[in-house]
């Protein structure tokens, strides 16, 4: 087979499975067609899928996300986040992700393990969608994932825990993220923001409003999974404008690297004016620069706007 058969019958098979997608979230939308239970962030993904399927474009700009908003619980809606990579469902399986503001986080991600596990175990044909069948398991089996995810954390937290040590210890990755968006209003964004970044033990800050400005720090696992986390929310732009990575050998070690010792906070960052919300005032930069300056992050200025202070460049 020549290079140019090879791609394109590469290429026909990604159309394929990008058909695919579309038809099992049309089926899922008449399916979950109540009021709320369904959720795309982004109707623009939809337009490129087709538009690339059909021909018309011959770049793809996203994955096809979607969450579900379901009742699992008594008095409260659970959410049932999924990442379609674009060789789904022939090559690539789905991310599944399970969110509540009731669950913590450690056995949100032990749910998130087992249905990892389903899919690999149980999900025989994946030639065509299957998100349907996995969303049905979880709806039939949620109140006995619940015990068994609850029990296994239990048992973890009482198990003693011998010291790691020697040649053969696995090496903690430290990082800080600088994460930059147009802009942050929404109160439950903002909450779940908080809520993550607090359920993960990170710490740092939020700025909502505009720009919104976002810094996460500790185990890179932890980092890594609040922005897998935010990322799927619905944002005019949103990106990591900067990482900070360094392996140490102790949770001392990581200790010593934060720059925000006291926890995850939000910031506002303005002078407010007492007939005025907060949520609307625009961010005073000199109050900015100076709580940049107090936790020792004065070099970010660059990264985040282009520019230093003049002392800065002095000695750059």
């Amino acid at each position: 087979m020549t290079d140019g058969s090879a791609e394109e019958a590469q290429r026909a098979l990604l159309k394929n499975g990008l058909q695919k997608q579309l038809e099992e979230f049309q089926m899922l939308s008449a399916i979950f067609c109540n009021p709320g239970e369904l959720h795309v962030d982004d109707y623009g993904c939809i337009d490129n899928l087709t538009s690339y399927i059909n021909g018309e474009t011959l770049r793809l700009t996203n994955k096809l996300d979607y969450r579900f908003d379901l009742p699992l619980l008594p008095n409260q809606k659970v959410q049932i986040l999924v990442e379609l990579p674009h060789l789904y469902p022939a090559l690539e399986i789905p991310r599944i992700v399970i969110r509540s503001a009731v669950i913590p986080r450690d056995q949100e991600r032990m749910l998130t393990s087992k249905i990892e596990q389903y899919i690999e175990q149980e999900v025989v044909e994946r030639d065509e969608p299957y998100v349907y069948q996995v969303v049905g398991w979880i709806q039939d089996n949620f109140a006995e994932l619940m015990q068994q995810t609850a029990d296994r954390k239990e048992s973890t937290q009482t198990a003693p825990h011998g010291k790691r040590s020697g040649p053969g210890t696995e090496r903690i990755v430290f990082e800080r993220l600088w994460i930059y968006s147009h802009h942050l209003k929404s109160k439950t964004k903002r909450q779940t923001i908080i809520k993550t970044a607090r359920d993960l033990k990170l710490t740092g800050f939020s700025r909502p409003g505009k720009p919104a400005i976002i810094c996460v720090e500790g185990q890179q696992t932890d980092t890594q999974e609040f922005w897998r986390t935010i990322k799927p929310l619905k944002w005019q732009k949103i990106q990591i404008k900067f990482s900070e990575t360094e392996s140490v050998n102790s949770e001392n070690e990581m200790a010593a690297l934060r720059h925000f010792e006291s926890g995850f906070r939000e910031e506002l960052f303005c002078e407010m004016d007492e007939d005025s919300d907060t949520d609307d005032q625009p961010m005073s930069m000199s109050l900015f620069m100076k709580f940049l300056d107090k936790h020792d992050c004065g070099y970010i200025k660059k990264e985040l706007f282009g520019f230093q202070t003049a002392s800065e460049s002095a000695f750059s």
